[in-house]
């Protein structure tokens, strides 16, 4: 066979080995801010995890608060991975940094559920990633729905963790707001996927915290303050000695 090439396969491929090598080298850039990305969560993650400590439940608005100053450092890093991004490429490299942004969205729902103990919505944890004024890069859906079931299981620990702290009171709340995260999810059509094997796990998380409240309840050590006053005034009824007449 001669060198030249009579069927066109050299040019096909040189073209297709050009447009390889600049795909390359778009996701290596990506990928640098992605790994960012990555180190500023483990530093938000790694400051929130002092609420699991004995008495952390009592820090928690100065653990909120400064993890709030963080996440200025997550919104200029989405901000340069979506000047990074070629237009009209987002679904061609959003699964670099999907699993990073349900963690980061996780991390923003935990910050604002310790601020008010209500679920954070969509729209919130966009503002706080910085992803309400991108262009391209947004926060998806399942990002936020799988961040969501990590939030549960975060929950679920600190309900364990709220009895060292002798916060007795926090873990029938936790329950509860589980307990309607879990219906939340069950109003979706969820099919065998990622989503809802993670979906999945939000019922164990729940058992768990319901044992830590049926722990807490047989001792006793739930019980409103004033129903535990009440029970006090009414052992002193019970035992003052009636007076003769």
């Amino acid at each position: 066979m001669g060198d030249s090439d009579n069927f066109g396969v050299d040019v096909v491929f040189t073209e297709f080995g050009v447009h390889l090598g600049k795909e390359a080298e778009v996701k290596e850039e990506l990928r640098v801010t992605i790994r960012e990305l990555e180190q500023t969560a483990r530093d938000i993650h790694t400051m929130l995890q002092r609420v699991h400590r004995p008495g952390g439940v009592k820090e928690t608005s100065g653990l909120t608060r400064k993890a709030r100053e963080k996440f200025s450092a997550v919104q200029e890093l989405y901000k340069k991975l979506d000047i990074k991004l070629p237009p009209t490429s987002y679904w061609k490299y959003c699964q670099l940094w999907q699993s990073t942004t349900s963690w980061i969205a996780f991390l923003a729902s935990l910050v604002i559920y310790l601020e008010t103990e209500t679920l954070a919505k969509k729209e919130q944890v966009e503002e706080m990633l910085g992803l309400a004024s991108t262009n391209t890069v947004k926060l998806d859906i399942e990002e936020y729905l799988i961040g969501l079931t990590h939030l549960s299981n975060e929950l679920s620990r600190l309900s364990v963790n709220c009895v060292t702290s002798e916060d007795y009171s926090r873990p029938e709340r936790i329950a509860q707001f589980i307990t309607s995260l879990n219906s939340g999810f069950r109003l979706l059509n969820l099919k065998n996927d990622g989503l809802r094997k993670k979906f999945d796990g939000i019922k164990y998380d729940l058992k768990k915290v319901e044992e830590v409240v049926y722990d807490l309840s047989i001792r006793g050590l739930n019980k409103p303050a004033d129903a535990g006053n009440a029970a006090g005034k009414e052992e002193e009824v019970k035992t003052e000695p009636t007076s003769s007449t």
